[in-house]
């Protein structure tokens, strides 16, 4: 009788085991899924829709933050020149200065082919022209053997627009501004 009780209770136990270890990777799989739908996969930041989800939710808080929208200036020319692999190394490096310069509580993301947006929260025009002209002198040094260049434009929350669609609408029409006075500026 004890030989039973015995089998059954490592019978039980594998089974448990097993349960857990598919429990585990099931976890797992969801996890990466979840990453893999809010995520540019290319430069590890928030995809549009996820930084539209954020930023929204931001909104509703009422919390006062500056909406930056970052294009890069001759994007293009290195697609057309150096490859598309260049372009995406170019578009990993922009991910990274944006990373190191912004605070860990801004939201940013690829918002598609060379167009970043973000919000700077807790940060006003004038601490937002300090950022944005670190980060833009950092892709000018970093990137300039491809003249790559940053035209920026921002749009501030609750002063200049009350919803999203209005302040992107706002910080893009601003950022074509910068791309008209000769590129590599920022408007605020």
């Amino acid at each position: 009788m004890d030989n039973r009780i015995t089998l059954l209770l490592n019978i039980l136990n594998e089974v448990t085991r097993r349960y857990e270890e598919l429990f585990y990777i099931k976890e797992k799989i969801l996890q990466e899924s979840e990453y893999k739908a809010t995520h540019d996969l290319l430069t590890d930041l928030y995809n549009k829709e996820a930084f539209k989800k954020k930023v929204t939710s931001i909104i509703k808080k009422d919390t006062k933050f500056m909406l930056v929208f970052l294009d890069l200036d001759n994007f293009k020319n290195v697609n057309d020149v150096y490859g598309h692999d260049m372009g995406d190394k170019i578009l990993m490096e922009v991910s990274r200065i944006l990373k190191e310069t912004l605070k860990g509580k801004d939201i940013v993301s690829r918002f598609g082919g060379d167009e970043f947006v973000f919000a700077l929260l807790e940060c006003n025009k004038e601490c937002a022209k300090i950022l944005l002209e670190k980060i833009k002198s950092k892709i000018n040094t970093d990137l300039k053997d491809y003249e790559i260049g940053a035209s920026i434009g921002g749009a501030s929350f609750p002063y200049e627009a009350d919803n999203l669609d209005e302040l992107l609408a706002i910080a893009d029409k601003k950022m074509y501004i910068s791309k008209n006075k000769g590129k590599n500026q920022i408007t605020l």
